[in-house]
């Protein structure tokens, strides 16, 4: 098997075979990774894709994939550390002598060899909840329904600032003051497994696409399914958003404005009620098509209660009372497509809601101990932001995925909860793990080993805001709320009294 030739300097490479004939390279790993994503997943991806090597390089398709994520792994390192933490095995562990590091430049020519098609097609691979329903946090209402919860939400990142980034991407958006920010974004709306924060499938585009659209584009792909239930906030809660759950075959609960006037159809016993989110006020298709072009008024409240769609209400005051401070109440207004209250009953749907914050929590996972200080992703072209944003996913999901394999293979804890299993945590072992070589599934183990001896205590309700930290919003935020620990006391809106 010829060598893989390595880049061109004043002291040669040296490509010594194995006693097998077996290539250095060819057992060059990411740590525990590869028992995550095993080599040949990873090169089928590849040929699949069509970047498979046409000639032997110093970094080929796989390395350059490996190295891709591993700048992921090693956030705000620059290309020359992360090609010595990744090929540091080759000196310490295989002995093939005086290998020489691949150069920052051959770096940057593999990842445009390899494109972002490969990353994108092993994300697809990789997506989805990763867990049974029956495990623990994983879906809802029995056995009998066991709807799988999932939340959707959009979030922004940051791009370099380029001429085709620009081109691609739209100028930097203006801020709240209406000045123009220093980079451009892209936008990215993904659907969260609450039970293990897993991605089940995501999508993005220019800032200037909003997430309603991508909404759209999420059902298109059909990430939404039956068996789902879907949790998301006030701005999907219109009637296009919620047409397109519904046609997918999901349920859903979705806040909606507290303003907003639905008729009482049926009071329920628990105090819901059953209602008509009205159509949307414009004419449909075929109406302007009757039209033949003409005027075409708009459809009145009766009509648009007709073409609605049945749902169900549940009215819900949360007191939030914090260590610090005075309690406050917030009042919910609930719309979910479980329309049966022995089923579903109010109380368990106000109390569910509150798990759409596992997409925060996911973005916060992602935006802020994933990506640490690199607030930008650092490619120049458009090809090479797509390729980072998957890898970005990609390392995300493996993540999340050794929680999620690490809480169920503890040797001492049966349907231990992944919320118990820190990200940080698993992160920074899996980080460790790059540049080692062991048997198969023995650096995994080891990960795990390394997460089961720092275990989350129980989640406790608790305040912290949300505004961005250091900003004069986060501080007026914090003289607000203080942040600390909450109790939380869920009422529902009373029954109906029967007339004797």
């Amino acid at each position: 098997m010829p060598g893989h030739a390595a880049t061109v300097g004043a002291t040669p490479a040296i490509p010594l075979l194995s006693l097998s004939g077996e290539h250095p390279l060819d057992r060059l790993g990411l740590g525990a990774v590869p028992d995550l994503l095993p080599a040949q997943l990873i090169d089928e991806v590849i040929a699949e894709c069509g970047r498979q090597q046409q000639r032997v390089r110093a970094l080929p398709a796989r390395i350059a994939l490996y190295f891709t994520l591993a700048l992921w792994f090693c956030p705000g390192q620059g290309y020359a550390e992360v090609l010595r933490v990744l090929f540091r095995q080759l000196r310490h562990h295989l002995r093939v002598g005086l290998w020489r590091i691949p150069t920052v430049s051959a770096a940057v020519k593999a990842r445009g060899r390899l494109g972002r098609e490969p990353l994108k097609a092993l994300f697809r691979r990789l997506r989805g909840p990763h867990a049974d329903p029956s495990e623990p946090g994983m879906s809802m209402f029995g056995l009998e329904l066991a709807l799988l919860k999932v939340s959707v939400d959009g979030t922004s990142l940051n791009v370099a600032d380029t001429a085709a980034n620009r081109a691609a991407f739209g100028a930097p958006p203006r801020n709240g003051k209406g000045a123009t920010g220093p980079f451009p974004k892209i936008r990215l709306l993904t659907l969260i497994a609450c039970g293990t924060r897993t991605i089940v499938d995501a999508v993005w585009g220019p800032f200037a696409t909003g997430e309603l659209t991508l909404l759209g584009k999420l059902v298109g792909l059909g990430a939404l399914r039956p068996g789902m239930l879907v949790l998301a906030d006030r701005y999907f809660s219109g009637y296009p958003q919620v047409a397109q759950v519904i046609a997918a075959g999901a349920d859903l609960i979705f806040r909606a404005q507290n303003n907003r006037r639905l008729p009482v159809l049926a009071e329920l016993p628990d105090g819901s009620y059953l209602s008509v989110l009205p159509a949307a006020n414009l004419p449909s298709k075929g109406d302007r098509h009757r039209a033949g072009g003409g005027h075409c008024p708009r459809l009145g409240l009766k009509k648009r209660q007709a073409r609605g769609l049945r749902i169900r209400v549940v009215e819900a005051v949360i007191t939030v009372v914090p260590e610090q401070g005075e309690p406050r109440v917030e009042s919910y207004l609930l719309i979910t497509t479980l329309l049966d209250p022995a089923v579903a009953p109010a109380e368990k749907i106000a109390e569910l809601y509150h798990e759409r914050w596992e997409s925060e929590t996911g973005y916060a996972d992602l935006k802020t101990y994933l990506r640490g200080r690199q607030h930008i992703l650092r490619s120049k072209s458009p090809n090479g932001v797509a390729q980072e944003l998957y890898a970005l996913l990609i390392v995300y999901q493996l993540v999340q995925i050794t929680r999620c394999r690490a809480a169920r293979a503890h040797p001492d804890q049966t349907n231990l909860d992944p919320d118990r299993v820190s990200f940080t945590v698993t992160l920074r072992a899996l980080a460790r793990s790059i540049g080692e070589i062991a048997a198969p599934g023995r650096l995994l183990r080891d990960v795990f080993e390394e997460v089961w001896g720092q275990p989350l205590l129980q989640r406790r309700a608790r305040a912290k805001p949300h505004e961005l930290k250091g900003t004069p919003a986060f501080t007026r935020a914090l003289q607000r709320t203080p942040p600390g620990r909450v109790a939380y006391k869920i009422t529902t809106r009373k029954p109906p009294v029967s007339s004797a």
